[in-house]
């Protein structure tokens, strides 16, 4: 029998083999996709809610932004009227000097009549008071149009002055437009940064708050359906109270993004009054996204989407937190109602619509979508606008 030649091994290749093992039994287990799916939620998460604080951070520039086009449309407005008046004030002193004119004219031509002598000519009282009249109807008519011609010429003064004002406050109101527009762009590429390779994992969680406000807003329009047809059958009975609450130490916006109101919406009793039926407008775009210097359903901001539901209603509201704070009757705490507009901080940059129960419907700040919240702790009133 032919023995076999054994087969030599290195040492060296030996001791790699035995290395090579260690090393791969060291080696920790491969993240499996369900983790590397978590982890990324995870950081889509904690994104999401820096792109909310920043949000918060850019509102009251928004609403800025807000007053400065409020207030601009109001100037040019008045630039308007101003441009019309003067030509209107100018004509008046065309017809003024006109009529001077022809009348300083005739009295050198003809000579101005003597009272003395035309009284002495008549031969009744009669004729003696009517010519009296004439000559004091004469004078006074020349004083008036002596006066309405200095008047005039002070009131188109005063307009032209006005009106190169108004133009000088139209510019830095575009200035300022301007200045407002850069830091809001800067603070949303600054939030496009966060989101970055995230985008896919953000719009999921987007999508589910957006599933969240629609549950939301089913239970809210049957409440607010019960509560009709609960009203309807027993319209005989006293009112029923329904007061709010501001919202404690637990208060605050649920804005920090992902998370929401998971809570069911108990909408109080209510007449069908404007500010029930304006709710019920503004519970039909929840989950709508935030949109700075919105106010239509493409996307709506705070006070763009008080002023869209009250719009439908037939009340006109400025797209401005400041300016609808001074647009309806302040109510107490103690007495809200839905409808009611709720505000917040004290340059009142926030502001939301009432629902009942200590919650508010709101467009809380970009990146975020018109959701349900409570009565943010930092509180500063209520308007009723109707």
């Amino acid at each position: 029998m032919k023995t076999r030649t054994p087969i030599h091994i290195p040492r060296a290749l030996i001791a790699l083999v035995v290395v090579a093992g260690v090393l791969i039994a060291a080696l920790p287990a491969a993240a499996t996709p369900k983790d590397e799916i978590s982890a990324r939620r995870i950081q889509a998460e904690a994104a999401r809610a820096k792109i909310a604080a920043l949000g918060a951070q850019l509102e009251p520039a928004i609403e800025r932004y807000n007053k400065a086009i409020v207030e601009m449309k109001r100037v040019q407005e008045q630039i308007a009227y101003n441009q019309k008046m003067i030509g209107v004030t100018k004509a008046n002193l065309v017809t003024t000097q006109d009529a001077l004119s022809t009348k300083l004219v005739q009295s050198y031509r003809v000579g101005e009549p003597d009272l003395l002598s035309s009284v002495f000519g008549q031969e009744s009282l009669t004729n003696v008071l009517a010519v009296s009249d004439l000559f004091a109807r004469s004078q006074t008519q020349a004083a008036d149009l002596i006066t309405g011609l200095q008047k005039d010429k002070r009131a188109l003064k005063h307009q032209q002055d006005q009106l190169k004002s108004d133009r000088k406050r139209v510019l830095a109101l575009r200035a300022q437009r301007a200045a407002e527009k850069a830091a809001i762009d800067h603070g949303i590429s600054q939030q496009k940064s966060y989101a970055n390779g995230l985008e896919a994992e953000i719009a999921q969680l987007v999508a589910e708050d957006k599933a969240r406000q629609e549950k939301l807003r089913q239970q809210a329009a049957a409440a607010l359906d019960a509560q009709a047809a609960a009203t309807a059958a027993a319209a005989t009975e006293s009112d029923i109270a329904i007061g709010g609450s501001v919202a404690g130490s637990d208060g605050g916006s649920s804005s920090s993004g992902g998370g929401g109101n998971d809570t069911s919406v108990s909408v109080p009793a209510t007449d069908g009054s404007i500010g029930a039926r304006a709710v019920s407008i503004a519970m039909q775009y929840l989950g709508t996204p935030y949109v700075w210097g919105g106010s239509s359903p493409g996307g709506f901001d705070c006070s763009g989407l008080t002023m869209y539901a009250y719009g439908q209603l037939g009340i006109s509201l400025s797209h401005y937190t400041g300016s609808q704070w001074n647009e309806g009757v302040h109510i107490p705490s103690s007495q809200l109602l839905p409808g009611d507009l709720v505000f917040f901080h004290s340059d009142l940059h926030h502001m939301g619509m009432y629902i009942g129960n200590g919650q508010m419907i709101h467009a809380p700040q970009t990146g975020d979508v018109v959701k349900i919240s409570p009565l943010m702790s930092d509180y500063a009133g209520a308007v009723r606008p109707y």
